[in-house]
């Protein structure tokens, strides 16, 4: 074996090693990250009775009723428990708006409330995505709850059309709002470990 041989192999088993200490780290932080933000946050979630266009709009109606009934208890909470009591003592007010978007609407479907723990998929809404797993959450049946739900977060108040509503920690808001650039720290981090002497490595493409 030549001398630049056992120097490729050392160094494939080390930048190995160092991409498996790198992977570690990074999971064991997603996954802390991610409880944090379900502890953090609360959903909304609406069933609508049927995939038909006319329970689909009828679901539509009812969100915005309910969104549009929501105090700023809710939508100004500083911490999830205070927007969990918050819809605690709102829910008779968004049963009312719900009853009230169903009877306008012409509709003999009722609409049952609940504030309760679900287990929801991960799940990506465009700008923001959240990891999967049991969260807190404003559950709302139409009918026999069998079409395509609604889901959105009520706390951090990320329904609300134009909110800059945030999560507490960095970490939090790298996970759910910075997915390309925590994913580029890892890259960059591993390029820095493969780079001769440990220069830093510069010019990561942007996404």
């Amino acid at each position: 074996m030549t001398k630049h041989t056992r120097r490729v192999l050392e160094l494939g088993a080390g930048l190995a090693l160092a991409l498996t200490v790198v992977l570690t780290a990074y999971a064991d932080w997603h996954q802390r990250t991610a409880a944090r933000v379900r502890a953090d946050t609360v959903r909304l979630h609406i069933l609508a009775n049927s995939d038909t266009w006319d329970d689909q709009l009828l679901k539509l109606q009812v969100r915005d009723a309910v969104l549009a009934a929501l105090p700023p208890a809710v939508t100004q909470a500083q911490s999830p428990q205070q927007a969990v009591r918050a819809l605690q003592t709102a829910l008779p007010a968004l049963q009312a708006a719900a009853d009230s978007a169903l009877h306008r609407a012409h509709s003999p479907q009722t609409a049952a409330l609940r504030l309760e723990s679900h287990n929801f998929s991960a799940r990506d809404y465009g700008r923001f995505a959240l990891p999967g797993g049991e969260y807190t959450a404003l559950r709302i049946e139409l009918g026999t709850a069998q079409g395509r739900n609604w889901f959105c977060v009520l706390y951090p108040s990320l329904c609300i059309s134009g909110s800059t509503a945030a999560y507490p920690g960095a970490d939090e808001n790298a996970l759910v709002f910075g997915r390309f650039e925590v994913r580029l720290a890892v890259a960059d981090f591993i390029g820095r470990l493969a780079s001769p002497a440990g220069e830093a490595v510069s010019g990561l493409p942007a996404d």
